[in-house]
């Protein structure tokens, strides 16, 4: 063929990108006016042979798999039986690559011109498209190009059904096994169909050309790690691998050490950077050990770990090899469970060989599994080894037993699975201390935590998560009912050093509890006539009752700490003076922001907080009848209802946010609404009439692109409403007048300035932490700046360093798990909280929420994964797997950690035989024979399986499970079935052989 000359060469640039992006302006005309299709004419304007040889002199190869020379699956695609199939694979090892998005998003006409080109030259009128998850919003898209094109008969007479195939995964082989429905195929991958049309359109030289040194075309990448510029790129065939990514990735970000590329994220093997300076070509590639189908490359850091990485990698070819043979599988499933025992520091020295026999069988099978396996165990050995011999992990990720999710994530960092078991077995004061142990305030925590911890349970992936802070309501309330106390954690013998803590809110009160507990002497300042700070004077009643808060407050009080209400600190000197070693500041934001609009200096404008002080402190402020409350947080939820009982008639509130935007919970909203508070979303204030009436403008925009607050307003679109009062609950400030005369502390934007790690402020001895420093955050976060300040604190009085693993998360207790039965463990729904009919909270501030009882208290411990004990480590299905049983099933969860959720599923395959009990590193499974003639499998706490024992027609005793041994028949070869058949335990077998190898004759007199 002669190479024309059309617009699209102009166009292109020479890359592929480029096309698709001119495409993409304009669709099929665009397509058209750039020459498309002329590729399709081209091909009918010669015979199929002669397709075949341009695709041969382009020296066109497949861009996954092996790299096939193109030419040849064509040719052996002509030589079929009956019509065929032209299929697209889409899919991508790594799903992250960009690629097809790319290409599908602006310009689905190239692929429908490969397509047709290939119709022409071999006959096939059908064609299937398969698209992984990633890809599965592309489908409509393409759909319309082929209507299009069918419209304007871009491809002449020419007709191709085309069919979709959505949710398609990758293959774990090198040549994937064409969908059954496919029949006799023609099988490319996406990229280089799109290649097909431009070898057609600009003719085998051009693309020829394209390649360095005698590599022809070129290659989209997707970018990734610890680059300055990560993203989708196009290289030419033959370029120097680790120049494409330093120069086209802009280097290496700062800061980072690179380790390696992964390639298709480590599913096509590791290359360590002198070795990744090779030839972007299929030959080179797998000479160097990796996949040469790449798609993606990440730079990894010198902070990850290799041998972790591949354990992931082989954890999603295990998972995607779900409809593979059994062969293949069973390779893949021996080595993830090999690896992950070298993970879990249970390697074994054959483990290294063992591991480098299977990847070379899986390489001679074709099984891609083989390129991470055996390129992390060529150029990372020294990982490996460090792993096996001294069983640690020089990046410290392996090895070490993760906490559960929503322990982790709580940020006061108490061992919720603890508590929740302890609450179980009925030990209702036990569950309070552990609590205490990490929250000084369990009580006031279960009340008003917003429950960041259950937003991380791993059961709301299953269906609703535990509800853990109504469970801490139920142990504090229990042990204060019980013993009329928590439990009295035991202190440090004194230590002669005192400690000032400025603000008796819920950080200062952590603060100074834990300082206690260290045996410092300690005096809360706060000018409140109360203590509490915003647990005292922000949060109305109805949430938490003046006795629960107390109750809380005279524990620590109890432990030797001195609260001096009613006396303001005017400066850092005056507490100086008076000996002081160490100086906490956690004053808080208690002062309202006003937001700065006409009119907002009218007597009826109050502030939300200045609202809810006044009334919190017994002062009888009536409101209304109409008022408006402005904002969306819980401030102004707790605003709003305060107001409703104040008086208030009709209370409308008013914020910038839509109503999934807004910063106040759920619940609380849902209760706002019950109580008949108005919500008016996406509206800002604009100005407020002496007549009371208020104007807003619709707010079209809260937050920019990157989540930064930036409003955007539409001043055509106003609203007005009528008012008594107006309550601003906006935002809150802070009053730091002890800091701003004669101090070193450094305040910026109303805020003080404290070490993230350590809360030391640049004046020496003096810290801060909670609202202070961070603006208006959570109780339980500032419980948990005061527990870092006292640990920190505690540290310069000491005269050492501050550890931060000393305010880290760590188990507190490992209490056993619940006996609770398959069935009950899986359907068991989240209780629901008991509320306060609507109708008794008129003209009162009784408690709302009525608090969990004993039986629903129960349900919710019974509900608990104990994600504790079951790390999520895998080893008990890869065992179950290998084996060939299939029992056990773990999730995959958003916290990149497995999850045994599954416990019906064991009911019908578990044979009973113990691998799983045998292999679990924290004991979380446990099989086990009972006096009745029973096996049963115990997976944190719940039988998932109860199997009678077989009787041994020898002794008499109970051995394996019937199950068990019509399973290991399947396993053995035909000859040892008559021995599994015989119905004699272990013991009795041996007994026989040994008396059969001690002689014929004194056996045959035996049994005689």
């Amino acid at each position: 063929m002669q190479t024309s000359a059309t617009g699209l060469s102009l166009v292109l640039g020479r890359t592929l990108l480029a096309w698709c992006e001119q495409v993409a302006a304009g669709g099929l005309e665009r397509y058209l006016a750039l020459g498309g299709f002329t590729g399709l004419q081209r091909a009918r304007a010669t015979s199929p042979v002669e397709v075949i040889a341009e695709l041969r002199s382009a020296g066109l190869r497949d861009r996954s798999g092996d790299a096939e020379p193109v030419y040849l699956n064509w040719q052996r695609f002509l030589r079929r039986e009956g019509q065929g199939t032209l299929v697209v694979d889409a899919s991508e090892l790594d799903p992250r690559h960009l690629a097809g998005g790319e290409l599908l998003g602006k310009n689905p006409y190239g692929l429908l011109e490969a397509l047709y080109v290939a119709a022409w030259a071999t006959g096939a009128r059908r064609s299937l498209v398969l698209l992984p998850p990633q890809l599965s919003g592309q489908a409509a898209g393409l759909l319309n190009a082929a209507e299009q094109a069918a419209a304007r008969h871009a491809a002449g007479e020419l007709s191709l059904e085309l069919e979709l195939v959505s949710d398609h995964q990758p293959s774990i082989l090198a040549h994937p096994t064409p969908p059954p429905q496919a029949g006799a195929c023609l099988m490319h991958d996406l990229e280089t169909w799109y290649h097909v049309t431009l070898v057609m359109s600009l003719g085998a030289a051009w693309h020829a050309a394209l390649g360095i040194g005698g590599h022809t075309g070129t290659r989209l990448l997707t970018l990734q790690g610890a680059l300055n510029k990560p993203g989708l790129v196009e290289a030419p065939m033959g370029s120097d691998l680790w120049q494409v990514v330093l120069a086209l990735g802009e280097g290496v970000a700062p800061g980072q050490e690179p380790l390696a590329l992964a390639l298709d994220g480590g599913m096509g093997g590791y290359l360590p950077p002198p070795a990744a300076q090779i030839p972007l070509a299929p030959e080179e590639l797998m000479a160097a050990g990796v996949d040469p189908g790449l798609g993606s490359l990440e730079l990894l850091s010198s902070a990850q770990c290799l041998v972790d990485l591949t354990r992931r990698v082989l954890y999603r070819y295990w998972v995607l090899a779900g409809q593979e043979p059994s062969n293949n599988r069973t390779l893949i499933t021996r080595a993830l469970r090999m690896v992950t025992e070298l993970c879990r520091g249970k390697g074994l020295p054959r483990h290294l060989e063992e591991l480098s026999a299977l990847g070379r069988e899986m390489a001679t099978r074709g099984v891609n599994a083989a390129w991470p396996l055996q390129s992390s165990l060529t150029y990372f050995h020294e990982q490996w080894s460090e792993h096996l011999e001294r069983r640690s992990c020089p990046q410290g990720i392996c090895l070490r037993r993760p906490l559960a999710p929503c322990h982790r994530t709580c940020p006061a960092n108490i061992d919720i699975p603890t508590f929740l078991a302890l609450e179980g077995h009925h030990k209702y004061f036990e569950a309070a201390g552990s609590i205490s142990l990490d929250n000084p305030l369990p009580y006031v925590c279960g009340l008003v935590c917003p429950g960041p911890c259950e937003s991380a349970c791993l059961r709301g992936e299953m269906d609703q998560p535990i509800s853990i802070r109504a469970m801490k309501a139920v142990a504090a309330r229990h042990a204060l009912a019980d013993q009329g106390q928590y439990p009295r954690p035991e202190a440090e013998a004194p230590t002669g050093k005192r400690v000032a803590v400025v603000g008796s809110g819920p950080a200062g009160l952590s603060a100074a509890f834990f300082l206690a507990l260290k045996g410092h002497q300690v005096t809360i300042y706060d000018a409140q006539e109360e203590a509490g700070g915003m647990l005292r004077y922000g949060i109305p009643a109805y949430r938490l009752p003046h006795e629960v808060l107390e109750a809380e407050v005279e524990r620590i009080r109890s432990l030797g700490v001195e609260i001096k209400t009613s006396t303001p600190v005017e400066n850092l000197e005056q507490l100086k003076s008076q000996g002081y070693d160490a100086i906490f500041l956690a004053v808080g934001t208690q002062v309202s922001r006003l937001v700065p609009i006409e009119g907002v200096d009218q007597p009826f404008v109050l502030g939300g907080l200045d609202f809810l002080k006044d009334v919190r402190g017994g002062a009888d402020v009536q409101v209304g009848p109409r008022v408006v409350v402005v904002g969306g947080g819980n401030v102004a939820i707790d605003v709003a209802l305060t107001a409703v009982r104040q008086g208030g008639k009709r209370v409308d509130m008013v914020c910038l946010e839509k109503r999934r935007e807004m910063p106040a919970h759920a619940d609380e909203i849902d209760q706002a609404l019950l109580e008949g508070v108005a919500i008016h979303n996406s509206w800002g204030p604009l100005k407020i009439d002496p007549d009371g009436t208020m104007t807003f403008q619709r707010c079209t925009r809260v937050f920019d692109e990157r989540g930064r607050f930036s409003p955007e307003f539409d001043r055509e679109r106003t609203m007005t409403l009528e008012a008594d009062h107006v309550l601003l609950a906006i935002g809150q400030a802070t009053d730091l007048a002890c800091v701003e005369v004669g101090s070193a502390v450094e305040v910026q934007r109303g805020l003080i300035c404290s070490d993230p790690a350590t809360l030391a402020t640049r004046e020496a001895g003096v810290f801060a932490g909670g609202d202070v420093v961070t603006g208006p955050r959570t109780v339980v976060e500032a419980v948990g700046a005061g527990k870092r300040a006292a640990a920190s604190i505690d540290a310069y009085l000491s005269g050492r360093p501050f550890d931060p693993a000393e305010v880290s998360p760590r188990r507190r207790e490992e209490v056993p798990p619940l006996s609770v039965s398959a069935q009950a463990r899986t359907n068991l729904k989240r209780p629901e909280m008991p509320m306060r009919q609507v109708a008794d909270r008129a003209g009162n501030y009784h408690q709302i929420e009525l608090g969990l009882d004993d039986a629903a208290a129960q349900s919710a411990s019974s509900r608990c994964l104990r994600c504790d004990l079951c790390i999520g480590c895998g080893l008990c299905q890869l065992v179950c797997s290998e084996i060939g049983a299939e029992a056990l099933r773990l999730k995959d969860t958003a916290a990149d950690r497995l999850v045994f959720a599954q416990f019906t599923r064991p009911a019908t395959r578990c044979v009973g035989c113990g691998a799983c009990a045998c292999v679990c590193p924290t004991g979380a499974i446990r099989v086990e024979d009972t006096p009745d003639g029973h096996r049963r499998t115990i997976i944190t706490g719940t039988v998932v399986r109860d199997h009678e024992l077989s009787i041994c027609i020898d002794c008499g005793q109970r051995y394996a499970p019937p199950a068990y041994l019509d399973h290991l028949k399947k396993r053995v070869g035909p000859a040892a079935v008559p021995h599994v058949e015989r119905g004699i335990c272990p013991a009795c077998a041996r007994r026989r052989r040994a008396l059969e190898l001690a002689g014929q004759p004194f056996y045959r007199a035996l049994q005689a």
